[in-house]
């Protein structure tokens, strides 16, 4: 089914396409083939999508959104391609990996060029402040994967810690995507503040709901191996919750299985942290981030833009995929 913010952004999307398949062309070919294997994948493109609402939601007239929303992918892009060599993850979006498909040092080059392109597309825009908060962005995303592995040894993550890594990792971007939107179209400043809570309890939001799919989504769906974040090592937001709520006996199984790298039972793994409170918890959680972007969303007129920013929180709460 096709998603409601899609069909209002429609034409706005096939030109997002086609810049970002025209940004990452290179005289080297084997740096287009690489770098298109992840581009050309798709994904859901949500960051590019709340700039492009945004920004039209604010009645912006001008022709940079596109360029602006195409760095913005390409940020994440080469985020993804960097992660996937630290967690040496075997697939993305539904592929093999770079890492996979070519090695490790396919995988960190490329991830470079991605960003070079990323900065030249922002460069090009003439607004320094944008340039400035997405540079800030791409530092404090830098800062949260340092973080992540600096934290990866501990005996068991607090929830303090995992709240600090997904709002740099994650909602940082999404903040960006809405802000230098809201810059670009010379918003107030009460419009900017209500525009970062939003995307900030936006991208929280989006990224829990990833970490429950991990346990109990659709593989075919997700694209996904369920149980990757657990065969990693990594402690997110169901595990963490769902600790302090389980008998003895299966803290240590878990706690076993995770710290001496055992190869997991994983439907046994699924089943403890059932018996457990913790999705009814974590759920609540995404509710509260949910609540809080519907209410700062009612700080701007109705209209077509705005009802397809609604969408995007609606179908990350009812997410299966």
């Amino acid at each position: 089914m096709e998603l409601l913010y899609k069909k209002i952004i429609e034409k706005e999307l096939q030109q997002l396409e086609d810049t970002l398949s025209s940004s990452i062309s290179s005289d080297i070919n084997l740096a287009t083939e690489v770098t298109q294997h992840v581009v050309g994948s798709g994904g859901k493109r949500i960051r590019p999508v709340i700039c492009i609402l945004v920004a039209k939601m604010l009645n912006y007239k001008g022709s940079e959104l596109i360029k602006l929303a195409s760095s913005i992918e390409l940020l994440h892009t080469a985020t993804l391609i960097h992660d996937d060599v630290v967690d040496q993850s075997s697939t993305r979006r539904g592929k093999e990996s770079i890492h996979t498909k070519w090695d490790n040092s396919h995988s960190v080059l490329v991830g470079d060029f991605v960003y070079s392109k990323a900065f030249q597309l922002m460069a090009s825009l003439d607004n320094p402040e944008i340039i400035r908060i997405l540079a800030d962005s791409t530092n404090r995303i830098s800062e949260g994967e340092v973080l992540q592995l600096s934290l990866k040894q501990k005996e068991i993550l607090s929830k303090e810690d995992y709240f600090e890594i997904i709002d740099r990792k994650t909602a940082e971007l999404f903040k960006a995507s809405a802000t230098t939107a809201g810059t670009l179209a010379s918003c107030s400043q009460d419009e900017l503040i209500s525009l970062a809570s939003f995307s900030t309890s936006l991208g929280m939001n989006f990224q829990i709901k990833d970490d429950l799919l991990d346990y109990f989504g659709d593989e075919e769906l997700t694209g996904k191996k369920i149980g990757k974040d657990f065969e990693e090592g990594k402690f997110t937001l169901p595990l963490i919750t769902a600790l302090p709520l389980m008998s003895k006996q299966d803290t240590s199984i878990v706690l076993e299985t995770l710290f001496n790298n055992k190869k997991p039972d994983f439907k046994n793994i699924i089943k403890i942290i059932k018996e457990t409170d913790a999705i009814k918890k974590v759920e609540g959680i995404c509710n509260h981030y949910s609540e809080t972007c519907f209410k700062e969303l009612e700080n701007f007129p109705e209209s077509d833009y705005k009802t397809g920013l609604i969408d995007i929180v609606e179908n990350i709460n009812a997410r299966v995929s």
